[in-house]
C-alpha cells in the first residue's frame, strides 16, 4: 500500500475488514485527541471530542496513552471507564488493574540531577521549558526561535552524550521536544504488548491512533494483529493515515456509527 493509497477515508472497506474481533482503541493525547499547541499545559480536548470519547466507552475498551504523566493525562481526560497510560506507558492505571515500571532508584537520582542541569541550559533560551515527569524529563522548545532552537538542541545533546554513551539514560526526540528516559527498551509498543495481554483487552483487535515518532513502536506492535493509524503522514510507519488532527473526530464518529450498526444488527 503506497502513501497515496493509505488515506483511511479512501480505505474504509479494508479497514472495516481488519476489525476481525471486537476492536479496542489506543489513542495518543497531544496531537491526536488535542491539537498540538505552543504550550503543553494548554492542550485540552474539545467538548465534542470529550463527549465522543465518553460515548465510545460504551462500545470499545479504550486506552489513552501519552508521554504526559499519568496524573496529568487522567485529569485532562477525566473519564472513568478508560485505561490510562502515562510516561509512554511506564505508569498505567485503570479500575481493573495498575502497573508501574520500576526503572530503579539510581536512574531516578540521576534524572533529578540532570533536570537541574537542563534547567540551567533552558534559562538561556527564551521559551524553553524543562518538564520533570518523575520517570522521564522533557525539554520543550516549540516557543524558542528556530535558530536558537538548534543551539539549544546541541547544548542539551552535548550535556547528555556522556551519560547516553555509558548507557545511563536514553535520549529520544519528538515534535519540538527532547526526552530523557531510563536506559530501557520499554516504550509505547512494549506498553501496548503488556496491555493486550490483560483479560479485558485479550483477543480484541487493537486500533492505535497517534501522531508522533514516539507512536511508531506501537504501530509496529499492533500491525501484526490490528490497525495502526497515523495523524498526518509519517512515511510508511502506519497502515493508514489521517490528513490531520481535525479528522480524528471524523474517525471517532465513524467508529461510533459502526458500533451502533453492529449493536442494532446492521
Amino acid at each position: 500500500m503506497n502513501s497515496v493509497d493509505r488515506y483511511l477515508f479512501k480505505n474504509l472497506s479494508p479497514f472495516r475488514e481488519m476489525l476481525r474481533t471486537r476492536p479496542s482503541l489506543f489513542l495518543d493525547y497531544d496531537g491526536t485527541l488535542t491539537p498540538i499547541v505552543a504550550r503543553p499545559e494548554k492542550a485540552y480536548m474539545s467538548y465534542e471530542i470529550h463527549e465522543l470519547l465518553r460515548v465510545l466507552t460504551r462500545f470499545y475498551t479504550i486506552v489513552v496513552i501519552s508521554g504526559r504523566t499519568l496524573k496529568d493525562v487522567m485529569a485532562r481526560v477525566d473519564i472513568e471507564d478508560i485505561i490510562y497510560a502515562g510516561n509512554h506507558g511506564m505508569e498505567i492505571y485503570s479500575r481493573w488493574f495498575t502497573m508501574v515500571y520500576d526503572s530503579g532508584g539510581t536512574v531516578k537520582i540521576l534524572l533529578r540531577r540532570l533536570g537541574d542541569e537542563l534547567e540551567t541550559i533552558a534559562r538561556r533560551f527564551n521559551g524553553a521549558m524543562v518538564e520533570d515527569k518523575g520517570f522521564t524529563l522533557s525539554i520543550h522548545y516549540r516557543l524558542v526561535d528556530t535558530r536558537e532552537a538548534r543551539r539549544l538542541v546541541t547544548d542539551v545533546k552535548t550535556l547528555l552524550m556522556p551519560f547516553e554513551e555509558r548507557g545511563q539514560i536514553r535520549l529520544t526526540e519528538g515534535k519540538k521536544v527532547l526526552e530523557v528516559r531510563p536506559p530501557t527498551t520499554w516504550n509505547k509498543g512494549e506498553a501496548v504488548k503488556w496491555l493486550t495481554e490483560r483479560p479485558i483487552l485479550r483477543g480484541t483487535t487493537p486500533v492505535y491512533v497517534g501522531d508522533d515518532v514516539t507512536d511508531i513502536d506501537a504501530f509496529r506492535v499492533v500491525d501484526s494483529s490490528g490497525v495502526s493509524i497515523s495523524v498526518g503522514r509519517m512515511e510508511d510507519s502506519a497502515r493508514f493515515y489521517l490528513k490531520g488532527q481535525a479528522e480524528v473526530k471524523k474517525l471517532m464518529n465513524y467508529l461510533k456509527e459502526l458500533a451502533e450498526r453492529r449493536e442494532l444488527g446492521g
